[in-house]
């Protein structure tokens, strides 16, 4: 079976057309047609019906089977560049606390003899008055939840999901 370029050739060649009278009556350009021809560029499914169509002959039989399948991404490689992806907006989430944050401030005051102390999870300012006591902070102290810890540890299995996904499509390509 010959290339699809000389296929093209041969069929204009027969009807005795010109490049450019080919080119006209197909409905594409005439140098994208002299690159058909020349075997340069492979058609569309579109530009294949119009040719089709006007030399009134099925075209697809020209076109290697291999062309049409190249993918340089294929389905697996997509999954586990996905599965890795994934893995990392997991991670990223759980070690900046997007999902579950937990800051607990610690506020002290001294009342009478009395230190008093006030560890709350809200922010109240530098200082704050309740009731007749005036507290003032003390420190912070942000807490590691386990919902953080869970999602950190189900991104790290999915990391070596997808690197084990990426190395066996490898070690399957030799």
């Amino acid at each position: 079976m010959p290339p699809l370029g000389i296929e093209l050739k041969r069929l204009r060649v027969e009807r005795k057309w010109t490049q450019a009278f080919a080119a006209r009556e197909i409905g594409i350009q005439q140098s994208y047609l002299s690159k058909l021809e020349n075997s340069q560029f492979l058609p569309s499914e579109e530009v294949i019906d119009k040719l089709s169509l006007c030399y009134g002959v099925a075209l697809t039989e020209f076109i290697p089977q291999t062309v049409q399948a190249v993918n340089p991404l294929d389905r697996f490689t997509k999954v586990a560049a996905f599965v890795l992806l994934l893995a990392l907006l997991l991670w990223l989430c759980a070690q900046f606390e997007l999902f579950y944050p937990e800051t607990y401030f610690t506020y002290q005051a001294k009342q009478a003899q009395f230190w008093v102390v006030n560890v709350t999870q809200f922010y109240r300012g530098e200082r704050f008055v309740e009731g007749d006591v005036i507290y003032e902070i003390v420190g912070e102290r942000r807490v590691s939840r386990f919902e953080n810890r869970v999602i950190l540890v189900l991104s790290y299995l999915l990391a070596l999901v997808g690197g084990v996904l990426l190395a066996s499509k490898r070690f399957l390509n030799r």
